[in-house]
């Protein structure tokens, strides 16, 4: 490197640093504003300034983390953190940010600041729940198929998976934005909590382990298949074992070209895979036998 672009790399560090440090700043006090705005207003402006605390504040939380948190030694010149860091500390920033609350919520149980930051804290549980998950299902884990085939098998299909198992979780959070922002009171706000704290995550979950830890790959002789998130089934058969294959496909899925693979094996057992791209196709390239 010449001593022209050594010193174009540390003024590009020096502005980064500095951008950095005046960004955490700015998200700090406006969490500060947001939070004053919460405890002091009424009504819809207390909503208003309720929902920016709700993202400053874990904004905040984790851009410092990610500022100031030590990095491991030894492991040399390294650009920035690795994604995976960047998803960790973000998972452990919002459920901090949602506990802090909780637990100052019930502290100051019965007043107008204490159930503003219940309702905070019960706001980021699932964003914190789902990324964690997410955090989660990104972990380091090598393939099932370079685990389990011999050095000369290669593999001959790897099926995909369609973003549009994240379909229900989608319509989830559409109907919990409509039923806060419909004219219905009490009701609205009940039914937009039940589908935010119980069915979003649910459905956020599921999709998450579908479409990031599904396996399903095959060589000549071999179907190798894997799903789960937390609980992790893995099925390595004989291309002969599979007695037979059925496709489902729903409306969406025959428009959008996903479905849900079900196998049944000659000793009885069954298992499905679901979210897959091209489902017939995959089917016939199964039931050949070249």
């Amino acid at each position: 490197m010449t001593r022209a672009e050594g010193k174009v790399a540390d003024n590009e560090g020096t502005w980064r640093d500095w951008l950095g440090r005046w960004l955490n700043i700015a998200l700090a006090v406006g969490a500060v504003i947001a939070l004053i705005g919460t405890l002091i207003l009424w009504g819809e402006g207390a909503f208003g300034f309720l929902l920016a605390f709700v993202a400053l504040f874990p904004a905040a939380l984790i851009s410092a983390l990610m500022r100031w948190w030590p990095r491991r030694s030894a492991e040399g010149v390294r650009s920035g953190l690795g994604w995976r860091r960047r998803l960790y500390i973000s998972a452990g920033g919002l459920a901090f940010t949602a506990l802090l609350c909780l637990l100052a919520g019930v502290a100051w149980f019965g007043t107008a600041p204490g159930t503003m930051l219940l309702v905070a804290g019960t706001m980021l549980l699932p964003p914190a729940v789902i990324l964690g998950l997410l955090a989660f299902s990104l972990r380091e884990r090598g393939r099932l198929a370079d685990q389990m085939l011999y050095e000369d098998e290669r593999i001959v299909y790897q099926a995909e998976i369609h973003w549009g198992v994240f379909i229900p979780t989608i319509l989830v959070l559409t109907a919990t934005l409509l039923l806060v922002l419909a004219p219905l009171g009490a009701v609205g706000f009940s039914l937009a909590t039940i589908l935010y704290l119980i069915v979003l995550p649910g459905t956020a979950a599921h999709a998450l382990s579908v479409f990031l830890n599904t396996e399903l790959e095959m060589t000549r002789r071999k179907l190798i298949a894997a799903t789960g998130l937390i609980a992790r089934t893995t099925r390595v058969l004989e291309r002969d074992h599979i007695q037979a294959v059925g496709v489902s496909q729903g409306m969406l899925g025959k428009i959008l070209g996903f479905g849900r693979l079900s196998f049944i094996c000659r000793d009885g057992t069954s298992f499905k895979v679901r979210g897959v791209v091209d489902p017939e196709g995959l089917r016939q390239i199964i039931h050949q036998r070249s």
